[in-house]
């Protein structure tokens, strides 16, 4: 198992702008600009980006289950389509910690909706860069040989994969080494954090999936890619 800290993210200077345009229908006020770039500054002070991640062998997918050779296992019918093929699964929890949490939380309870909602903005855009940097580097270490390719990524609540998932996945890889865990509903404590498993093997074999994104039959979601 894995432990990174103080990840250090090349975040750019409109962090935030398209998300927040998508959500407010396309267009922004003049004022939610000059906010958004007041906003930026607070989250990036508050941010902690952390990751952990781990390797497991795959031993068999029967139907919609994937047996991991540790003895776990992976339940639902598009996370078994990704992983079929594959010789090994990287299992991944990240967080922008605790602080950036607290901070959203202060500024929802004053009653200030609009500044909750661009730091919700920039803190999920940037937690997509997180995201991002994960997989870039587990895919690099993933390639384990010159024949291997890589899934996309999958994660416990997107289309088909129960949020329940998310206790097998924790119980392979401990959120808590970075301050993440899960409520009574299965969903990460701080809130700004993700997790997700991508899949390795021989290119031949390999899922083609794209993003997990074309396996949903949710169009307008705005968070589609």
């Amino acid at each position: 198992m894995k432990v990174l800290e103080k990840i250090k993210l090349d975040i750019p200077e409109d962090i935030g702008k398209d998300f927040l345009t998508k959500l407010m229908g396309g267009m922004l006020i003049p004022k939610m600009e000059e906010m958004l770039e007041e906003k930026k500054e607070i989250c990036l002070k508050s941010i902690s980006p952390k990751a952990v991640y781990d390797s497991f062998e795959i031993l068999e997918i029967k139907g919609d289950i994937v047996h991991f050779r540790n003895g776990s296992s992976f339940n639902g019918p598009n996370v078994s389509k990704i992983l079929k093929g594959s010789e090994v699964a990287s299992i991944f929890i990240c967080t922008l910690g605790a602080d950036v949490d607290n901070e959203i939380k202060k500024v929802s309870e004053s009653g200030d909706s609009l500044s909750t909602i661009i730091m919700d903005a920039i803190t999920t855009s940037i937690l997509g860069l997180l995201g991002e940097y994960m997989g870039k580097l587990i895919r690099k270490e993933g390639l384990r040989q010159s024949n291997w390719s890589s899934t996309c990524s999958y994660s416990p609540g997107q289309y088909k994969w129960t949020i329940e998932e998310q206790k097998i996945l924790f119980s392979m890889v401990d959120g808590s080494k970075i301050g993440v865990k899960l409520n009574e509903s299965f969903l990460m404590l701080p809130f700004k954090s993700i997790s997700g498993v991508y899949g390795f093997g021989y290119e031949a074999n390999i899922d083609k999936t794209r993003v997990a994104c074309d396996l949903c039959p949710r169009e307008d979601c705005i968070g589609r890619r």
